[in-house]
């Protein structure tokens, strides 16, 4: 279906194929069990400020151009896609008209704010948390589940980190369990990437440039940006010193670096056991 990471055309490649609303950040095809929506930087200006919180989840706002959004249409599709059977399918734009899809999510909860419609007046708007489904890439294998106690730290193994990166929130579980998990994949990721770099770039393989008392300095990036939270998978994070850092965001050259850093990645994942 669709590849995580991959650009696709928003018209011909989702819409021509699968149907659904072709404009606004919603889509509910009837025919289909899927609901895609859509986020971009460029929504900000109306007041749709989406991206990774600091708790691990996304937080995407509902559809509605004017007043007070409703709980109908998209939103309610986003809220009830378990009780409905439809998989929320997240793309970000990263050009007109062309998308990267990001990956798969799951409601958690929602809140309500006041934000800005399309006219500049203040309005109470869907704030939506969700949660992403991480998947083991080369198998297709769901990922295996942990429990949110388990809580990741640095003393930790690689694979103990990983197997918490990769847990799956139960649907069973309650908001604050599920925000538990959430939170402790989003941690366990950041310490799995720097302790499988072991002190060193994987971008251009240099040591460290000092150790901290933490450890080694590294930065980890995200090769999904979504504002540079990204989605937490093993492959779609890689630990860099701050000049390689820096050239991924803002190099001239930083698409085909970046490129170059998700096949870095992606090589780096084969080779952990």
């Amino acid at each position: 279906m669709f590849e995580v990471g991959k650009i696709y055309n928003r018209r011909i490649d989702i819409h021509g194929v699968y149907k659904g609303q072709q404009y606004g950040g919603i889509a509910t095809p009837s025919q289909y069990p899927y609901v895609f929506i859509f986020t971009s930087e460029t929504g900000e200006e109306f007041g749709y400020s989406d991206g990774v919180s600091p708790d691990g989840t996304f937080r995407y706002t509902g559809e509605g151009q004017e007043g007070d959004m409703i709980m109908a249409k998209g939103n309610l599709a986003i809220r009830d896609h378990q009780k409905n059977n439809k998989e929320i399918l997240l793309f970000e734009s990263v050009s007109k008209g062309m998308v990267r899809f990001v990956g798969k999510c799951n409601y958690i909860t929602h809140h309500i704010e006041e934000r800005p419609d399309k006219n500049g007046k203040q309005r109470a708007a869907y704030i939506f948390h969700l949660d992403f489904i991480t998947k083991m890439k080369s198998d297709g294998v769901e990922s295996p589940k942990a429990s949110y106690l388990k809580k990741p730290t640095r003393s930790k193994s690689l694979k103990e980190l990983r197997e918490i990166a990769l847990s799956s929130t139960p649907t069973q579980a309650n908001q604050k369990e599920k925000l538990i998990y959430v939170k402790h994949r989003s941690d366990a990721i950041k310490l799995y990437a720097k302790k499988r770099a072991g002190g060193f770039c994987e971008g251009c393989g240099d040591k460290a440039p000092f150790d901290t008392k933490s450890g080694p300095y590294l930065e980890v990036h995200h090769l999904t940006r979504l504002s540079d939270g990204g989605a937490d998978s093993p492959e779609n994070v890689i630990t860099l010193c701050p000049t390689c850092h820096r050239r991924a965001h803002y190099a001239v050259d930083r698409e085909t670096w970046n490129n170059e850093l998700m096949f870095k990645a992606k090589a780096i994942e084969k080779n952990v056991v």
